[in-house]
């Protein structure tokens, strides 16, 4: 059984046919990074499960931004070249900075991480039981979303960037 980590920082800041690991994919392959196999479609489970979660709350659906789910598959990608887990990058980032680096005016962002989870509902189950996951994935204020998943030597990396545009 593969083990597995979570990790959530609130920090206080479905779109069918999901296509944001699509744009990234290229970026990843030329700085080394591994997409797993069926990336977009396993994104698409992240998002269908986060606005499943949200619509429970009674909370409004996110949609995705291609600018979130960069700054996601940079994360993703650095954790699983560099094996850490972590928020902090290892330029020593914070997931505010590397949403910023995209180009996207965030009034209010939040991430969530989880490693070596094979299935998306996996993730989504235990972001809900987590009370600082899932505080992220109620993020009221938020409108957007953008997901990043890397292949590190554990298993797959996972990121979760929430946001409400400026």
């Amino acid at each position: 059984m593969m083990a597995a980590a979570v990790a959530a920082l609130p920090a206080f800041g479905l779109v069918p046919g999901f296509t944001g690991l699509a744009a990234t994919a290229a970026s990843a392959a030329t700085t080394g990074c591994v997409l797993p196999e069926e990336a977009n479609a396993k994104a698409t489970r992240i998002a269908a499960g986060l606005n499943a979660f949200r619509a429970s709350e009674g909370l409004r659906p996110v949609s995705h931004a291609r600018e979130l789910s960069r700054a996601a598959q940079t994360q993703a990608c650095d954790m699983a070249s560099s094996g850490s887990f972590s928020h902090r990058g290892s330029d020593g980032s914070n997931h505010r900075a590397r949403v910023e680096r995209t180009g996207y005016c965030a009034g209010v962002s939040a991430e969530n991480l989880a490693w070596g989870y094979p299935r998306a509902q996996q993730i989504i189950t235990g972001w809900q039981g987590s009370p600082g996951h899932r505080q992220v994935m109620a993020l009221d204020r938020a409108q957007e979303f953008g997901v990043g998943i890397a292949q590190g030597a554990k298993g797959p990396v996972w990121v979760l960037v929430m946001a409400q545009p400026c």
